[in-house]
């Protein structure tokens, strides 16, 4: 039932809302038709909303009465009070975005519960034209047009046709990741840009959104705690971005922002990823509503949790547990190319991209690559072939080969019965040092051992002091100093894993990085300080190796727990396959 709300608790509710974008009309609109059971949703616009902007729905429909209601401001039917405010379980709530889309447009709406009868109202300016009765199908059309014609100054902030656009494709586009279980058509001037099927399969959304080489390359992720549980898919390492834009964050069933969440997913695959690379994730948070808060923001894509602490564990270790289970090495195909960044999807401040909209349309070939009916036998197998025993990984990638040679005196080239693996030497060494160095750092013990010839540093004076307000930070690491004068120290115990020949060189390093550092978290620093100690460490590219020292890189990558890639997030391992190879050799027409 709906009523109108009282003052108290239009009080409580922090802003009114704002329209501002063609892109909120279709939000508004799109999430009173999800609250509204539908199944089938049409989003059609004409010149990318701003002439036109028509929402069509199948979902439960309003009567004459509630219709009537529904238009005036602060009237819904999704809390009731004050408490309601604490459980929000629906994606609108505040009985405010009718009136305000109202206010600044031509409006019509059609609507109908019974799938008999149903009313239709027009109005302009929010002042009711007309209303009548008519036959319709139960759902609700509701058709915009002339947005902000009584309001030049948010008229001229309008974005060009290419950027509202945008905004419209990248919203459509969570929503449908958040709820694969609705299909979706997006239609601009006569062209189907997005059409996803409501069979309930995520991967078939992300097949339709993103196209069949990013689907084939994403890993499923499941997990659950206390208070939440997390489902979704996120990418390997043959697909990723120059930015967040593919990160999408769905709580309870809405798309949201929030920084954190970014960064944990980032800190998971810290290792995996090169710097400056993001994946591809669409990661579905769910809990009880009370412990959300969905309230602090009029466009409701702001959210804050209860207990962030838990969550964040959850979200690390499901992220960690799928790449550490799947084979990361990378596959080199013919003519492989970095997935194309949707057009669509545009960060907000990224207003002066001019977008080419033939790019932006999704060709229907590859949109109705799966049928609705059916699951998809030959994505779901290419993406979940992989998931192994981690050990049974390793061997399969590294243990069973041939050793072919050095290549370029940088690339390792192995080979079995069908494919061939190139293994960079440097990052293996890597990978190798990292790890070894990082776990010794963290023993609380070090073995040390005393120098013949004590090491001398010498510092500015500034240095200096900074080297004895952190003395204990270094002495923490098995390293113990004596104060030498003339602003230097001599170093005459050291811990057993700073590598021989390259003492100075590392004890220097180290003693830097502590005191100049500005990472506060312990394990964030030393992680850091691992990655340094390892690079220098490390066989450069170009070094001549022996057939014995290739064997013994190759073992000791083996027993590595992530062989796949360098502290840095570089691949260590490219897969090439003999078809690829007999292909360009014309052996394979």
């Amino acid at each position: 039932m709906i009523k109108q709300l009282d003052k108290h608790l239009i009080n409580l509710i922090k802003a009114g809302e704002v329209i501002e974008h063609c892109y909120s009309v279709v939000k508004e609109l799109v999430e009173n038709a999800i609250d509204a059971g539908a199944k089938n949703i049409v989003i059609t616009l004409e010149n990318s909303g701003l002439k036109e902007i028509k929402v069509l729905d199948d979902g439960s429909g309003m009567s004459e009465q509630e219709a009537r209601l529904a238009i005036l401001p602060h009237h819904t039917s999704k809390i009731l009070e004050e408490a309601d405010l604490y459980h929000i379980d629906t994606l609108g709530f505040r009985g405010e975005a009718l009136p305000s889309i109202i206010a600044v447009s031509s409006f019509r709406m059609k609507t109908s519960d019974n799938g008999i009868q149903g009313i239709m109202m027009s109005l302009k300016g929010g002042e009711l034209i007309s209303e009548a009765l008519i036959a319709l199908n139960k759902g609700t059309e509701i058709t915009v047009r002339s947005l902000f014609y009584n309001t030049p100054v948010r008229l001229q902030n309008l974005k060009n046709e290419y950027v509202e656009l945008s905004y419209i494709a990248d919203f459509v586009m969570k929503i449908a990741f958040a709820r694969p279980d609705i299909a979706f058509k997006l239609i601009n001037n006569d062209k189907l840009l997005l059409q996803t099927y409501g069979s309930g399969n995520l991967l078939e959304v992300i097949n339709a959104v993103y196209g069949t080489e990013v689907a084939k390359n994403m890993l499923e992720v499941k997990g659950r705690s206390n208070l939440y549980q997390i489902s979704g898919y996120i990418s390997n390492l043959n697909v990723t971005r120059s930015s967040k834009g593919n990160m999408t964050f769905i709580v309870n069933g809405r798309s949201v922002k929030n920084n954190k969440l970014f960064n944990i997913v980032l800190a998971a695959y810290k290792g995996y990823l090169m710097i400056g690379k993001f994946p591809y994730v669409i990661l579905n948070i769910t809990s009880s509503s009370n412990l959300i808060d969905v309230n602090i923001h009029p466009s409701k894509i702001e959210v804050r949790f209860t207990e962030e602490r838990e969550l964040e564990e959850l979200i690390t270790d499901v992220v960690r547990e799928a790449l550490s289970k799947t084979n990361l090495t990378y596959s080199f195909e013919e003519e492989q190319v970095e997935p194309e960044e949707p057009q669509a999807v545009l960060e907000p401040q990224e207003e002066s991209t001019k977008l080419d909209l033939e790019n932006i349309e999704i060709k229907e070939t590859e949109a109705l690559v799966i049928e609705k009916e059916e699951e998809s036998p030959i994505i779901r197998e290419e993406v979940t072939q992989y998931n192994l025993d981690f050990e049974e990984l390793k061997e399969e990638v590294i243990s069973n080969y041939d050793y072919v040679g050095q290549l370029f005196n940088t690339y390792i080239i192995l080979e079995n019965k069908n494919d061939f693996y190139l293994v960079d030497q440097h990052a293996a060494a890597e990978r190798i040092n990292y790890e070894l160095i990082l776990e010794s750092l963290r023993l609380e013990n070090h073995k040390k051992y005393e120098l013949l010839v004590p090491i001398n540093l010498k510092y500015s004076k500034k240095d200096y002091f900074l080297v004895l307000e952190h003395l204990d930070e270094i002495e923490a690491l098995g390293i113990e100093l004596e104060e030498f004068g003339n602003n230097s120290f001599n170093i005459r115990v050291i811990p057993n894993w700073i590598f021989r020949g390259k003492e100075e060189e590392f004890l220097d390093q180290i003693i830097d990085d502590i005191i100049h550092s500005k990472k506060t978290e312990r394990e964030e620093f030393l992680d850091n300080l691992a990655i340094n100690l390892a690079c220098k460490k490390s066989i450069k590219a170009s070094d001549r190796l022996s057939d014995q020292e290739v064997k013994s890189l190759l073992k000791d990558l083996e027993q590595t727990t992530n062989p796949y890639t360098c502290p840095h997030g570089r691949p260590t391992i490219v897969k090439l396959k003999k078809y690829e190879l007999e292909k360009m050799f014309k052996r394979i027409v």
